[in-house]
């Protein structure tokens, strides 16, 4: 495994992988803070503002560099090996290795600077922005933003697509003021393949008062909160078959990974044809075992996140005392995303699976600016 280059490992002269501090550091950041709402664009504009270096030295981080840290699984003290392969010895050059030779995922090859629960948290944050960069049809196509709270959070509950933040003017008594406000995109003129949707806009307070509301009324009736939050979790479960099946896929799994393993320690040196057979046939093999256990493993990765984010707010409105101003953070950590419908009416839709409806009217009285 090679070091160079490699942001919070290098390698000692008798050859250990050993974990550099100051640059771990920089690492547990990066999940921290992606894990927290964060985009890889702002994660790295936030890191060269604070001086700090890329594992070549440089103080220029993309939100591609950012990107690829958090996809790294070595990461987690794992090795995905052979990522690469040498196709022309003469040159030495290497290609990405798509099914040109086998890959192995070997476990426990040196320290871990985050755990495997936060790399694999982290990797459903992905599948998770890129399903809510799309509406709950996954049709419609946006990119994801930090910058407000709402970005990228709310979809039109009449046509479907997403709803975007406008700037308005608007006058009272000869006095102008601005608003904030959210809107369907089609209502905002700014889909040209579709026209036909006449969903009001929101006023961005009204959408804070509204989600405070709802965190109050949420907070005086936790048992109510409790029993929903479990019949979603109990949903997304997997049931004791399932559960069964994927203890057996794990097992065999490991086993024809041993048996690779093995294969690949005592590799013959002659072109021999039974040896390439076996080897081929063994990860075909795990390849298939391997998909069906993803898709249970997704399912319960599911129902631990539910878990997860049901207990993370029990704890936010049981610790929160007051519930008045509108507050970011509470947003970002507890909604997954929220549905727009005509007459002002706002679908809110938690991380923990419980959904509340509420009218978010606007104010009689605008605030002036």
């Amino acid at each position: 495994m090679p070091t160079t280059f490699f942001l919070g490992y290098d390698t000692t002269e008798d050859g250990e992988i050993i974990i550099i501090e100051e640059q771990a550091k920089v690492v547990r950041r990066i999940f921290r803070e992606f894990l927290e709402g964060k985009g890889c664009p702002s994660i790295a504009r936030d890191l060269m503002r604070d001086g700090l270096k890329t594992g070549k030295g440089n103080k220029t981080w993309t939100g591609d560099s950012v990107y690829k840290i958090l996809r790294q699984e070595k990461y987690q003290g794992h090795c995905l090996a052979q990522k690469t392969v040498t196709l022309d010895f003469l040159s030495h050059k290497r290609v990405r290795n798509t099914d040109i030779q086998p890959q192995y995922f070997v476990k426990n090859t040196h320290p871990a600077i985050i755990s495997e629960e936060t790399f694999e948290a982290a990797q459903q944050e992905m599948k998770r922005r890129s399903l809510m960069m799309r509406d709950p049809d996954k049709q419609y196509r946006q990119h994801y933003s930090g910058v407000s709270p709402f970005s990228n959070e709310f979809f039109c509950g009449e046509c479907g697509r997403p709803v975007i933040r406008r700037r308005m003017t608007s006058s009272r008594k000869g006095e102008k003021y601005y608003i904030s406000g959210w809107q369907c995109r089609v209502t905002a003129g700014r889909d040209p393949d579709y026209k036909d949707c006449k969903t009001s806009y929101v006023q961005e307070t009204d959408l804070e008062n509204a989600f405070m509301k709802i965190m109050r009324e949420m907070k005086e009736n936790l048992d109510e909160v409790k029993q929903e939050a479990k019949q979603a979790i109990k949903k997304a479960s997997l049931s004791p078959p399932e559960q069964q099946r994927l203890e057996e896929l794990n097992a065999q799994i490991e086993a024809i990974t041993d048996r690779i393993s093995d294969l690949a320690a005592k590799e013959s040196t002659t072109n021999d044809a039974i040896y390439d057979a076996t080897l081929r046939h063994l990860i075909y093999e795990q390849e298939i075992l391997q998909q069906e256990r993803d898709s249970l493993e997704d399912n319960m990765q599911e129902q631990l996140y539910l878990e997860k984010q049901f207990q993370s707010l029990l704890v936010l409105l049981e610790e929160t005392e007051k519930l008045e101003d509108f507050d970011v953070k509470l947003f970002k950590n507890t909604v997954e995303r929220g549905i727009i419908y005509k007459e002002r009416v706002v679908e809110f839709q938690f991380k923990c699976g419980v959904k509340r409806t509420i009218c978010a009217r606007e104010r009689k009285t605008p605030r002036k600016k």
